[in-house]
């Protein structure tokens, strides 16, 4: 029993051609659900907000209960330009298929698509869910949060382990690095631009000290994650011309290993923007805050992911230690669900001509096969 990789590159050009920018996936949404309709696949679609479709789809039955999850909506394109086809009309180039979403990660999700063609009406000994969520772009609050809050409420069976279907390069991937953003307000002293050097302290002068303090690399590891990394990526000041900022706001983005907390990466911060300024006339606020989250490589459902890697692969797997960005799967996680991330490779998420290796879908589809038959047969 294997996958037919034609197959899944026919469900992946159908799921890239909907424009479902975060907040648009009503459409493709109902597709999704005539797909399993058709397969004579049970399903149930849950949702936070109308017009905000998360589709399950249900196979099996038992007591092990395995979960893979995929997200279809996908970010805007920021300058169709630069693209070298159109971003919502698949093109297959060799082993590549471009378009937006290809890689991010409607690929994988018509990876999961196809699992369920091929086990529709086979026996299993236990229960396999494939979630199908919106709204993973913008913090899922209407996806895959809304779902655990559901399961954590018994209207969902609660899974024993998940994979989330992001893309890890065929990789196994058991963490995340958390994020903490935050805004810091320097509060300066406004004046006409004739008294700059007298009467005002210039706000914008004292945010470009504190970005210099705070803006580099940062010299911690973690050996499953990776380094943390901190980008300041907004800046806001000034009233006038002919005046001298009084106030000045930057938006930073740190992220985050184990070890590391809001407090301690706060206090951190603090003590570096004090030395760039050598005073504290700022404010940090408007915080937002995710631990990072780990499954342990020694955890059992790890051993079981690396395990069938190494059968069908013949080869010894590797670990993703990298730059990926946070995910769903740390949704999961919080709520003490062990979850692995295992997908394609591709390149260009977020950027132009994004591509999906389609060689690596077909072998995460025998990943995918192997792991259900394993935990749930145990064969």
């Amino acid at each position: 029993m294997r996958v037919n990789k034609n197959r899944i590159v026919e469900i992946a050009k159908d799921l890239i051609k909907y424009k479902s920018l975060t907040g648009m996936e009503k459409d493709i949404g109902e597709y999704v659900a005539g797909f399993f309709e058709n397969i004579g696949v049970e399903y149930s679609i849950y949702e936070k907000e109308e017009g905000r479709p998360n589709t399950i789809a249900y196979l099996g039955h038992g007591e092990k209960t395995i979960a893979f999850n995929g997200h279809l909506d996908v970010v805007p394109i920021a300058d169709e330009s630069k693209w070298e086809t159109d971003p919502f009309s698949p093109q297959l180039k060799g082993n590549r298929l471009f378009g937006r979403g290809s890689y991010d990660m409607k690929g994988s999700c018509a990876v999961m698509m196809h699992i369920a063609e091929i086990l529709a009406k086979r026996k299993l000994n236990g229960n396999l869910q494939i979630q199908l969520v919106s709204d993973e772009e913008k913090g899922a609050t209407f996806g895959t949060r809304h779902i655990v809050e559901l399961i954590e409420k018994g209207k969902i069976k609660k899974p024993d382990c998940l994979i989330v279907g992001e893309g890890s390069d065929l990789k196994i991937r058991t963490g995340e690095r958390g994020m903490l953003v935050f805004d810091v307000k320097f509060k300066g002293q406004a004046a006409h631009t004739a008294n700059a050097r007298f009467e005002a302290i210039n706000a914008i002068v004292m945010a470009s000290k504190a970005v210099l303090a705070i803006d580099r690399k940062i010299d911690k590891y973690h050996p499953e994650i990776g380094s943390p990394v901190i980008s300041v990526n907004m800046i806001s000041g000034g009233k006038a011309i002919n005046q001298v900022p009084g106030e000045c706001v930057i938006t930073v983005d740190r992220r985050t290993i184990p070890g590391e907390t809001k407090e301690s990466v706060l206090a951190e911060i603090g003590e570096q923007i004090d030395k760039g300024l050598g005073k504290k006339d700022y404010e940090i606020m408007n915080t937002y805050y995710c631990g990072a989250n780990i499954t342990p490589k020694d955890s059992s459902f790890a051993e079981t992911v690396f395990k069938v890697v190494k059968d069908i692969f013949k080869t010894e797997p590797e670990f993703y230690v990298g730059v990926g960005g946070v995910t769903d799967a740390r949704w999961f996680r919080y709520a003490g669900m062990p979850t692995i991330i295992y997908g394609p490779l591709g390149e260009g998420a977020h950027g132009p001509n994004e591509y999906v290796n389609v060689d690596s879908l077909e072998k995460q589809g025998n990943i995918y096969l192997g792991l259900i038959n394993h935990y749930l047969n145990g064969d």
